[in-house]
């Protein structure tokens, strides 16, 4: 077998760049070009290569086995090709190990949440590419059955990488902007005991139970007196924050504990506060002026349930343009199947 260099990162400039050399030759290549005989396999060692008496790079090196040898080296495309070339040949980009894998990997670098991460390291490990392959090679009826499996979790999991908006919402003087702030970490809302405090919506983000979501702290809901002025800036919050909740993936319905509660609007759950106040405060009450961290793995607890299920190695469409794409091969494209899921394992469909 000829001596092959492949470059599996995407290509163009970058901090690294890994370049694998493959070939009955692969490892007495990189031994020349290191000027290390010992070099065997399994070692991974940091080397310096040089060409000619000239130094090009230091790099890490691993020896996968005598015809496998991965070079990890700086991203310059200039030196890509010339340590290439002083291997022997040209590098080759493999789309299907550097495009997906790629973007995945730049949507890692990101997230913001330990499932998002685990989800898109995966991916930049190659368990999307691996899935299109395969199901590429399949019939055109078990292909197709496969993407609507494939489309079907990954919109399921999307959640995970987008974070879900949860709403803090109640009467005036519950503790919504306390526990706002509990929960981002930060003083970013005003607290006090004046009622109408929070007039316009306070955005931030938390991660609960593993996952980002982002956090939307609203204007308190009583009645206000006066037309204009203060007044009409007070009532336009409270009908902000009424329209936020209505396209929320979760709204927390504060109240504090033991009060008298009317009706709780439709979709809000409850969520008692102010439990210090009370000696026998109720299962599930919260206190985030005193127990921030209770309060926290409260609303963790109550999330739990939204958190997508997912295993890990699984492949995942982790874009909203790959769910969009998969979503199109499905709605009776005339075109070769497989032919299309190659594509975008080549790299060839915008994600």
């Amino acid at each position: 077998m000829a001596l092959i260099v492949e470059e599996l990162t995407p290509p163009g400039a970058g901090a690294v760049s890994v370049l694998e050399v493959t070939g009955k030759d692969a490892l007495e290549s990189v031994r020349s070009l290191t000027k290390n005989r010992a070099l065997q396999p399994g070692d991974l060692r940091v080397l310096r290569l040089s060409e000619g008496g000239e130094d090009l790079d230091e790099v890490l090196c691993l020896v996968v086995d005598a015809e496998r040898v991965e070079i990890h080296l700086h991203g310059s495309p200039i030196l890509i090709e010339r340590v290439s070339q002083a291997l022997g040949g040209s590098a080759q980009h493999v789309p299907g190990r550097g495009d997906l894998e790629g973007d995945a990997r730049t949507l890692l670098a990101q997230a913001r949440g330990e499932l998002a991460a685990r989800i898109l390291l995966d991916q930049a490990e190659g368990a999307l590419t691996r899935r299109l392959v395969e199901l590429s090679q399949l019939d055109e009826l078990g292909a197709r059955a496969g993407l609507e499996e494939l489309l079907k979790r990954s919109i399921a999991v999307a959640p995970a990488l987008l974070p879900p908006r949860v709403v803090l919402a109640g009467p005036s003087n519950t503790g919504k902007s306390t526990l706002f702030n509990a929960l981002v970490g930060s003083e970013r809302a005003i607290t006090s005991d004046e009622p109408g405090t929070t007039r316009d919506v306070v955005v931030g983000y938390a991660i609960l139970g593993g996952m980002e979501y982002e956090l939307l702290d609203t204007a308190g809901v009583r009645e206000v007196e006066g037309g204009g002025g203060d007044g009409e800036v007070e009532r336009e919050g409270q009908r902000a924050a009424q329209a936020l909740r209505e396209g929320a993936g979760a709204v927390f319905w504060l109240e504090r504990a033991g009060a008298h509660h009317g009706e709780i609007p439709a979709g809000c759950e409850l969520v008692e506060t102010h439990a210090d106040q009370l000696a026998d405060a109720p299962e599930g009450a919260i206190s985030a002026l005193h127990d921030p961290l209770g309060a926290r793995e409260e609303l963790s607890r109550r999330l739990a349930g939204s958190t997508p299920k997912w295993l890990q190695g699984e492949a995942v469409l982790y874009s909203g343009r790959l769910r969009s794409w998969g979503a199109g091969l499905l709605s009776g494209s005339t075109r070769s199947l497989s032919s299309s899921l190659l594509e975008c394992v080549a790299g060839e469909v915008a994600h």
